[in-house]
């Protein structure tokens, strides 16, 4: 039975996937016969009413009224009312695809959200992404486009590490990657991690100052129950508070499958709570996935879904990248420390700032 149950979750999580990337490609396909990027429905509306009375197209302009304000109720609504990203890196006229600068709005509204219980999903897009979405029909060119496009992920943002664009190579990549997308349909965050509230971050004054606590604060004061995905480093971090731990432990690369059996475990503990979960996730490309298959939980159950990438590495004594160094987060957790539950004790797994001696 057990099997039975399992292999039933696995198909549920591929279909719920395939949703949602068969979601991107019908809006990309629209696009290659739409003219002037105008959305499709513009066009058989202006032609429908041709021949109806001015009731009629009263009624229709105030539907579509009222459809702007459900769009304008979406997280990337909230982006696409930010400010426009003039970075070189994405203000060339080649690079595909719309960007918005960094929005202390967008990332408010993550943790209202978060207080809420309202659905949301937090993916980024780096080097290593970039190049393995590349490939023509690799599941990771899917994952993009899809997290990419306002109405394929509507309460989903992908945050582009965008200095990447400014490589001749990786931006060739990304542009085969959003080759044919309708651009007035996508929107992308040029900016990367979601804000902690560590003291790690050098930037978390300034968080504060707009209006940011971190999405660890908020998770722990709104009592959110969280499932913890990632290697079995991350387990004893004792700031996360997580009711649940799934083992991502080489499944990195997500979309070949290597990610089904993680997905599957994230739904059948999730579903099982009494209450939608926050989903915290050091899983590579496998985070991509799961925020993709997740899109129903997202929009209608109230899911949080962050891809938190390494930045939970260094306060569990793993320096995976520069930024991420034990010692030095030891330091900065020490001297930054704001009361009793900002230190050490707090941030750290047991034994990490002793076995730095830091």
């Amino acid at each position: 039975m057990a099997t039975r149950r399992r292999a039933r979750g696995a198909r549920a999580a591929k279909r719920a996937l395939a949703c949602a990337l068969a979601l991107v490609a019908c809006v990309t396909v629209g696009a290659r016969w739409r003219s002037g990027g105008e959305a499709s429905s513009t066009a058989s509306t202006s032609s429908a009413t041709t021949s109806v009375d001015d009731d009629a197209r009263e009624g229709a302009e105030a539907a579509t009224a009222a459809r702007d304000d459900a769009t304008r109720s979406t997280l990337k609504a909230t982006l696409l009312a930010g400010a426009k990203d003039e970075g070189a890196c994405t203000n060339e006229r080649d690079v595909r695809g719309r960007f918005a600068t960094r929005d202390f709005a967008l990332v408010r509204e993550v943790e209202r959200r978060t207080r809420a219980r309202v659905g949301f999903g937090w993916a980024r897009w780096g080097d290593a992404e970039m190049i393995s979405s590349a490939r023509d029909g690799s599941p990771m060119r899917l994952a993009v486009r899809a997290l990419m496009s306002v109405s394929a992920t509507p309460n989903c943002v992908l945050n582009v590490g965008v200095h990447w664009l400014c490589n001749g190579a990786l931006r060739n990549n990304w542009n085969a990657a959003m080759d044919g997308v309708d651009v007035n349909d996508t929107i992308g965050h040029a900016f990367f991690f979601l804000p902690m509230g560590d003291p790690g971050d050098d930037d978390r004054s300034m968080w504060k100052e707009n209006g940011v606590d971190g999405y660890i604060n908020v998770v722990r004061e709104a009592k959110r129950k969280v499932i913890l995905v990632g290697p079995p480093h991350v387990e004893g971090l004792p700031f996360i508070g997580h009711s649940a731990f799934v083992d991502a432990s080489g499944k990195g690369m997500g979309g070949d499958g290597a990610a089904d059996s993680v997905v599957q475990r994230i739904f059948e503990i999730g579903d099982a709570f009494d209450e939608p979960p926050v989903v915290i996730m050091a899983a590579g490309m496998a985070a991509k996935t799961a925020i993709l298959s997740a899109q129903d939980r997202i929009n209608s159950k109230g899911w949080g879904l962050i891809d938190a990438g390494t930045t939970l590495d260094g306060y569990a004594g793993v320096k995976s990248r520069d930024y991420n160094d034990p010692r030095v987060y030891c330091r900065k957790s020490r001297e930054r420390a704001r009361d009793e539950h900002d230190g050490v004790d707090f941030w750290f797994a047991k034994g990490v700032c002793e076995k730095f001696g830091a």
